[in-house]
């Protein structure tokens, strides 16, 4: 029910029904819902990756070639194992980085080689055409920001103290924090030195 080729997971991930994932590493408690598709992509920890999603499909040639078909450029065999070259001719797959604590909601599309950073929220049904910031909302076709998920503060120090890389047993502890980010960030942001 699920197709997986040549990936690395982490601990406590979930592939759910039809979940198709390639040349792909899934960082710790990372999920992918039912018939999503994750290509060649790196995606860190605590990430939500919601039904239907499209991460890193091939890309085909919009200029230059006479034709976009990957009978001209592909050694791949798209077009039934047919292929009219002995080398790969044109890049179809570039990597995507998708960073901690990333939610991705259904339908959304992401194009090959893009850059997610850490926090952000890509709304459902959005097609990602370029990097998006840590902690930002983006939304839409193509997708745009939409707003920030908190301050300029906060976010730094949320970039700088990675929560995600803290134990189970730390998570666990601290899980009531995690409800409010003032809670949070009072509790373990480092008092400043006074001159």
């Amino acid at each position: 029910m699920v197709e997986v080729k040549n990936c690395s997971f982490g601990n406590y991930n979930t592939l759910y029904k039809y979940a198709r994932l390639r040349n792909t590493s899934l960082g710790d408690y990372t999920y992918v819902a039912r018939e999503a598709q994750v290509h060649h992509a790196q995606v860190g920890k605590f990430c939500c990756i919601g039904p239907n999603v499209k991460i890193g499909l091939g890309a085909h040639p919009s200029s230059g070639y006479v034709s976009s078909h990957p009978l001209f450029y592909s050694t791949r065999g798209q077009a039934s194992g047919l292929t009219l070259v002995k080398k790969d001719l044109f890049k179809e797959y570039e990597e995507t980085i998708i960073g901690h604590d990333v939610w991705i909601g259904a339908n959304a599309i992401i194009k090959s080689g893009i850059t997610i950073g850490d926090g952000a929220i890509i709304a459902a049904g959005a097609v990602v055409s370029k990097d998006v910031e840590p902690y930002s909302v983006v939304g839409g076709v193509p997708a745009k920001t939409i707003k920030y998920r908190f301050d300029d503060n906060k976010i730094a120090f949320l970039r700088s103290f990675k929560w995600w890389d803290k134990d189970l047993n730390w998570l666990k502890n601290n899980q009531i924090l995690f409800l409010d980010i003032d809670s949070f960030i009072h509790q373990y942001q480092q008092p400043k030195q006074q001159d």
